[in-house]
């Protein structure tokens, strides 16, 4: 064979060698959201699914939340959750780039669906003043499902056994902060929710480590909950700042859990309250089934 017919298959193996001295695979991209998506409420969203074809390669990950095409919302990061507020109210896309040590990138753009069910309407109570209900609706195949809650925190008429604010405003903001006692005997038909109730909000909401904030958010189809604060020993404490909610399991005689949320922390917790305590209220009723 002479040199001409040689340096074809030289050329080749040169090729062929630097090729696979330098590794050009892209990785895997993979995302899911840790909970469903609801409309300017917090969630996580999941890439620790996405791999590379290298056991010695990591991955850096950054985001276009709302998929517009036109940037990154976020810097590359090693982190494979991100806590994002969700820009959808209906559907739309997310973006995710993934990138391995030597560069090289691979996009994904995942559409999501947010199927919001629910109305708010007026409840029909024994109370004096009258509050609104959200019905959150859920079809199965077998049976539908209304999830009914109050809307407002609940006001009361000037008395001395509870504590209403000075201002029109506040009061519809804030409603009426109340000892558990009078609490718990406001409606023949709707009562406090129990923990395992709120849990169930919660867990709607994101859960503990997110709930806190979308409880909070101001959607219509989320329960608005605002920090009023509360009364002890007759002093309004960490109004503006904190927001306890009456559940409806007592401890003892003397105590009872309350739902705690903050301004400054997107958590919910379960704390203890002291039944003379004044705090807020929002109502609830036995789930509806019809089949």
């Amino acid at each position: 064979m002479n040199i001409k017919n040689i340096l074809p298959f030289l050329l080749a193996a040169v090729l062929m060698a630097s090729c696979e001295s330098e590794d050009l695979s892209s990785p895997v991209a993979l995302f899911t959201a840790q909970t469903t998506p609801r409309y300017m409420f917090k969630i996580n969203l999941d890439v620790s699914g996405s791999f590379s074809s290298k056991d010695d390669d990591w991955l850096e990950y950054r985001w276009d939340i709302n998929g517009d095409h036109l940037g990154w919302e976020a810097d590359w990061s090693s982190n494979p959750v991100v806590t994002v507020q969700f820009p959808y109210e209906y559907n739309g896309y997310i973006g995710l780039q993934v990138r391995s040590n030597n560069g090289t990138i691979t996009e994904l753009y995942q559409g999501f669906y947010t199927n919001e069910d629910y109305r708010i309407q007026k409840a029909w109570s024994d109370l004096e003043l009258d509050f609104r209900r959200i019905d959150y609706d859920f079809s199965y195949t077998d049976h539908h499902r209304t999830w009914v809650w109050g809307y407002d925190n609940i006001q009361l008429p000037d008395s001395q056994h509870w504590y209403n604010f000075t201002s029109s405003e506040e009061r519809a903001e804030y409603g009426t902060l109340v000892p558990w006692n009078v609490a718990d005997t406001l409606d023949n038909d709707y009562r406090l929710p129990s923990i395992a109730e709120w849990q169930q909000m919660i867990d709607y909401c994101g859960g503990a480590s997110l709930a806190g904030f979308n409880l909070q958010v101001l959607a219509d189809h989320g329960l608005q909950l605002t920090l009023p604060g509360i009364i002890k020993g007759g002093q309004l404490l960490e109004h503006g700042k904190t927001g306890y909610y009456w559940t409806g399991d007592e401890i003892d005689e003397e105590s009872a859990w309350a739902l705690k949320i903050s301004a400054d922390s997107d958590e919910a917790e379960f704390v203890i309250l002291d039944k003379s305590s004044m705090a807020s209220v929002r109502l609830t009723i036995e789930f509806l089934y019809y089949r």
